[in-house]
């Protein structure tokens, strides 16, 4: 019906009601009105049922609807499942391979062997080409291979013949991510994968154990609410208390950016500084969550005084304050200790966190490469590739980045030529470069054209790469193909990138930044920098005009896969951390190893790959892991939340803090080192997936070395003389009575290698002695000389030449005098120019020069003198095991055809060169252990520690080695004696305040009480007050109150510095009362009735009592914070009663140290008058 009939029915009802009402009574209309209503009840009634009637049949249908779609759906599903898992093929399928050269005229029987010829001419398991070179059907292969290939349901496409990859491949990495991808695709293609889920739960690396799992304040996988129950734990339930509304629990939740590596702690001072957060875990100076939120982000703690400096503008200084410094770290310690020890404890926690260190970490295994398939078609026939080079030539063609970390000598230029070769043939990588030192580009040439004599290459050196040929040279790289281009350092580092590069690089990091500030949980005060530093960098750019002089720019040149020979001259990158005065960590990092990380982000970013090549790949501290897996490993890091440097020390290092004089502004300073490392399998297994390593012990066609020849040489009386004054000046550094850039540890340490040496270097009126390393060097040297055809290398890193004393020229005048001829002994420091040095080394190779006398430097890195080398000398201590390791690999190494070889140590009796040899074993043993992924140990010490220390020098010294540990055992009871007064001056401080706290509270309360009666006062004042209604009325109170204000401020600025108080008048009942020794500038009066009261005012006469009305109105606000104060009183008492209750002491300690220092004292006879 429509809405215009039904309105004409309506007015003709109405009408007739109207006409009905004028002949009926009251009566009857009411009877008619209740008849109407009963009837119209009933309409809606039937309304509504039919209404419910309607939307029930929609709903049937609906459902049935649903229930027919679901079905159509699941039908639909189980037929697309079912065609994408047959594996029967159409009968006119066309195997593209039939078509394709590498397949034609191939013919193999076996299907495993055709797997082996698809990894040998393609590089990956291609079911379509087994096919064909075998004839069988898709199905049969795969059968056929079931165990020695999966297919990933990652890269399968729905396609039964994509995505197959063989099983050492797909069973390693994180296989909990692949286990998990696994099952989902399982459930969701009907049991098709339930091979892979069954291999993957095989081979599952086992659980690590909760206690074998280091966990620490700052690891960057505990979630941040973590934290916060952390937090919630040591302060109980103050916070509640104390969160106003801006401070909600979202608010004041931690905060933690993976991206920055940044944690953040809201309102520090939310507990209003009670014990716990100055007592129990801070101290007076630095408060509980100060240190927590420092300790999260790795960050030194220390405490600072302000003291006089006439030398700064200011005229003030920072300085460290020591004893609050100790005791802020004990407190650091505490805390962490206590974290540790708490996160452990809740059932639900302990498991939550096991899973995401097994997700994360403890499920990745590793892959064994096997190359024994390859059989390099275009190699030399002279060459012969050894088992352990073709198993890396494997892992650089089935992955993208690889770390070469091959001892130095055992091939791995034949590796990078060959796996590049081998990349091009099988059409995985069209451009290869390989970027080496200046000094061996022309022997890398050599190599390469030994190797594979039919290869198109292209040599760029220094002087090919001029600025006037640089562009033709970059445009020939670009537009032509070669096999090979073999460029030099420095031409490398004068490629330009583009503009356009460094504007994707920004845009890229702002995206992520973006998401992260989506999410509250966050979002920092760093990563807001962060965003806004972007900001302005891209715009910066994007209105630079690329002022560069080069057509052609790196990103333009195509590189598919970058090489990098002597890698380790590219770790020195910028370094972003938060972790300060860390020993050995650069953030500046330097313009050419910032300039190899971005064009090695070109070459990732294309789809390409790069290999790093290098035989000491940490060789300052473990943490240079970090920078090779910076460079090789980005994304795989990003997933583990570990892409920033102060992520990865929170999951591996562990820091100690140490205290240092600093003479020059009389006072102490912080040396933080990385004392041990954590998770290490964890971190080896990680490191494992990019590095392929070998040692030397394990290679086939070095000579045999049966161990060290030590030359043992027995100390002078002036050595043990020059002894006594090394011990005696150390004394004198750490006292602090001498300049630091006069005399410190390290130049003790460098004088007492010196002494070692040969006395002459350090004191030049000594006479010459044969009691002496040069001397005993010299024999040996002419010794092997007599009876041998063999060349000789002489290490000296201490003396080299100049023209006033030194070994190089001692060395050769005792030589001299032995009888070898001057022209056959040679010091690789003459050589000035790159020929100079291939003449020189040419004439070591043929062995016109048999003794061959230089530095680590000059001498012990990429220099191949190898052929004759019968033995080499190491006259003084390398400084690093990177050092050592250099130079053992110069005679250790293929093509010497020496079968055995000898390698000589020098030691000076009573010197630092015995201890400095085990220090180095040591640590590169550790080193090798960790690389080779062979270390089992879940923790180490780190390997960069060179300078000794004053305990080490004084028991190298004395020549006893209890004086080291007497030392340390001193300065460890000095440290718990202080800790121990201060712990005492604490107690002291709080019993007294434990004391005065009953009567605080009483007289806080009596604050309350009388400013509950004022303001109950105020509010019945201001009901009694008339208000003001005429014009006149309110006309005569403004001029009242203007006349208050005037005299009130009058009143107050007449005020300043008077010393008694006085009351001005009174206000709505209450006293103004003006100050006594009031500040200039700091305008304030007091309101008193029974409580008094302090009001601010400012500094214009019109807020006057404006300031005094709005203290009144909001007398109970005053109230709440009187009763706040007051509650934190109570709790103040709890926890001070909680602190003092504490049996915490360092008395069983200090007892200890004293017993075993008494101890050490009495063996050493100390105390023997």
């Amino acid at each position: 019906m429509s809405s215009s009939n039904t309105k004409n029915i309506l007015d003709e009802f109405f009408q007739n009601l109207k006409d009905f009402g004028d002949r009926l009574s009251m009566e009857d209309i009411d009877v008619a009105v209740e008849s109407l209503q009963i009837a119209f009840d009933d309409l809606k009634l039937m309304k509504k049922a039919a209404v419910e009637k309607r939307k029930e049949a929609e709903r049937k249908q609906r459902e049935e609807d649903e229930k027919r779609e679901k079905e159509e759906k699941i039908c639909k599903q189980k037929k697309h499942i079912k065609e994408v898992t047959c594996m029967d093929l159409p009968l006119d399928w066309n195997n593209p391979f039939n078509a394709d050269e590498r397949a034609s005229g191939i013919y193999i029987e076996s299907i495993s062997d055709a797997l082996v010829k698809s990894l040998t001419t393609l590089g990956r398991v291609d079911i379509e080409f087994i096919a064909s070179v075998t004839g069988s059907d898709y199905k049969t292969v795969i059968t056929t291979l079931k165990g020695s290939i999966y297919q990933n349901p990652l890269t399968w496409n729905e396609c039964f013949y994509q995505g197959w990859e063989t099983a050492d491949e797909y069973l390693s990495g994180n296989l909990m991510q692949k286990w998990k991808e696994a099952k989902k695709a399982n459930k969701k293609y009907n049991g098709y994968f339930k091979d892979n889920v069954k291999a993957i739960e095989s081979v599952l690396p086992p659980t690590v154990a909760t206690e074998d799992i280091y966990i620490t304040l700052g690891s960057p996988w505990v979630p941040s609410d973590v934290i916060d129950d952390f937090i919630e734990h040591l302060f109980g339930g103050q916070a509640k208390y104390w969160s106003n509304s801006k401070s909600t629990q979202e608010y004041l939740s931690v905060k933690h950016d993976e991206l920055t590596g940044t944690w953040e702690i809201p309102e520090k001072t939310r507990y209003g500084h009670g014990v716990t957060d100055t007592d129990s875990y801070g101290t007076s100076r630095l408060e509980a969550l100060y240190i927590l939120e420092r300790t999260l982000n790795m960050k030194t703690i220390a405490v600072k005084n302000e003291v006089a400096c006439k030398i700064n503008a200011s005229g003030k200084k920072r300085v460290i304050n020591k004893e609050e410094t100790l005791l802020a770290l004990e407190k650091q310690q505490k805390m962490i200790k206590e974290f540790q020890d708490w996160v452990w404890k809740d059932e639900k926690r302990k498991k939550r966190l096991e899973t995401i260190f097994e997700n994360k970490y403890s499920c990745v295994r590793r892959r064994i490469f096997d190359g024994s398939f390859l059989t390099f078609p275009d190699l030399s026939p002279n060459i012969t590739l050894f088992p352990y080079q073709k198993n890396a030539v494997a892992r650089i063609i089935f992955t993208p980045n690889t770390l070469l970390a091959h001892d130095v000598g055992s091939g791995k230029t034949y590796i990078m030529i060959a796996s590049g070769m081998e990349l091009r043939r099988m059409g995985l990588s069209k451009k290869n470069l390989y970027v080496v030192p200046n000094n061996i580009v022309g022997q890398w040439q050599k190599i390469f054209i030994e190797m594979y004599p039919n290869a198109k290459l292209l040599t760029v050196e220094p002087k090919s790469f001029v600025p006037s040929k640089r562009d033709t040279v970059l445009e020939k790289i670009r537009d032509e193909e070669f096999d090979g281009i073999i460029m030099a350092y420095s031409c490398f580092e004068q490629i330009p990138l583009s503009q356009d590069f460094y504007i994707d690089e920004l845009r890229d990091m702002k995206e992520k930044v973006n998401d992260l500030l989506n999410d509250s949980k966050k979002v920092t005060k760093s990563l807001r920098k962060k965003n806004e530093k972007l900001g302005k960098q891209l715009a910066v750019l994007a209105t630079t005009l690329d002022n560069i002089d080069c057509g052609v720019f790196f990103d333009d040149l195509g590189i598919s896969r970058l090489y990098i020979d002597e890698a380790h001259n590219y770790k020195n990158v910028p370094i972003e951390t938060k972790a300060d005065n860390v020993l050995g960590i650069t953030r500046s990092g330097s313009k050419k190893c910032k300039d190899m990380l971005d064009k090695v982000r070109v070459v990732q970013k294309s789809g390409g790959g790069v290999v790093m090549a290098t035989g000491t790949p940490i060789t300052n501290s473990i943490t240079d892991a970090f920078i090779m897996q910076k460079y090789l490993q980005n994304g795989e890091l990003g997933l583990l939340d570990l892409q920033n440097f102060d992520s990865w020390i929170g999951m591996f290092a562990e820091k100690s803090t140490e205290f240092e004089i600093d003479v020059d502004t009389s006072s102490y300073r912080l040396a933080t080192r990385f004392s041990k490392f954590h998770n290490l399998p964890e971190l080896t297994t990680l490191f494992s997936q990019i590095a392929d390593f070998h040692h030397m012990d394990e290679v086939n066609g070095i000579p045999a070395f049966d161990g060290y020849s030590d030359a043992l040489i027995g100390k002078t009386l002036s050595f043990e003389n020059y002894l006594d004054l090394i011990s005696s000046r150390a004394d004198v550094v750490r006292a602090g009575f001498v300049n630091r850039s006069v005399d410190n540890m390290l130049k003790i340490t460098t004088d007492g290698r010196k002494a070692a040496l040969d006395i002459r270097l350090v004191d030049s009126n000594e006479p010459f002695t044969q009691q002496s390393k040069v001397y005993r060097c010299a024999e040996n040297v002419f010794d092997i000389y007599l009876k041998t055809d063999g060349t000789q290398l002489v290490f000296c890193d201490t003396s080299t030449p100049k023209s006033s004393f030194n070994m190089y020229d001692e060395l050769k005048r005792l030589l001299i005098e032995k009888g070898i001829l001057p022209s056959q002994i040679a010091f690789v420091h003459d050589a000035t120019t790159e020929a100079k040095r291939n003449t020189l080394f040419k004439m070591m190779r043929n062995g016109d020069i048999r003794v061959l006398i230089g530095s680590t430097f000059k001498l012990g890195i990429g220099v191949n003198v190898q052929d004759k080398l019968i033995a080499i000398h190491h006259l003084d201590v390398p400084w690093r095991p990177a050092d050592m390791t250099q130079r053992e690999g110069r005679i250790l190494r293929q093509g010497n055809q020496n079968p055995k070889v000898q390698i000589f140590r020098y030691i000076t009796e009573g010197s630092f060169d015995a201890y400095s040899w085990q220090l180095l074993e040591t640590k590169q043993r550790f080193i090798t252990s960790l690389l080779s992924g062979s270390y089992t140990e879940r923790e180490g010490s780190d390997v960069e520690d060179t300078v000794l220390n004053y305990a080490e020098i004084k028991a190298l010294a004395v020549g006893n080695p209890l004086v080291k540990k007497r030392v340390e055992t001193a300065n460890e009871l000095s440290r718990y004696y202080t800790l121990q007064r201060k712990l005492v001056e604490t107690r002291i401080r709080l019993d007294k305040e434990l004391k005065e706290l009953p009567s605080k509270m009483l007289h806080q309360k009596e604050l309350i009480n009388k400013a509950m009666q004022d303001k109950q006062y105020f509010d019945q004042y201001r009901k009694d007050v008339p208000v003001a209604v005429t014009s006149a009325d309110k006309n005569k109170e403004a001029e009242k109150r203007k006349l208050l204000r005037e005299t009130l401020f009058n009143a107050v600025k007449n005020n300043e510095l008077q010393i008694k108080e006085r009351t001005a008048f009174e206000y709505c009942g209450f006293k103004i009362i003006l100050p006594a020794n009031m500040a200039k500038g700091k305008p304030f009066v007091w309101l008193e009735r029974e409580g008094k009261y302090y009001v601010e005012l400012g500094d214009t006469e019109v807020g006057v009592l404006i300031r005094i009305d709005n203290y009144l109105n909001n007398l109970d606000k005053h109230i709440e914070n009187q009763q706040k104060q007051l509650f934190n009183m109570g709790e103040r008492k709890k926890g001070i009663q909680k602190e003092l209750g504490n049996d915490e002491n360092y008395a069983d300690v200090i007892a200890e140290l004293k017993e075993k220092l008494a101890e050490i004292d009495n063996k050493l006879g100390v105390n023997k008058k």
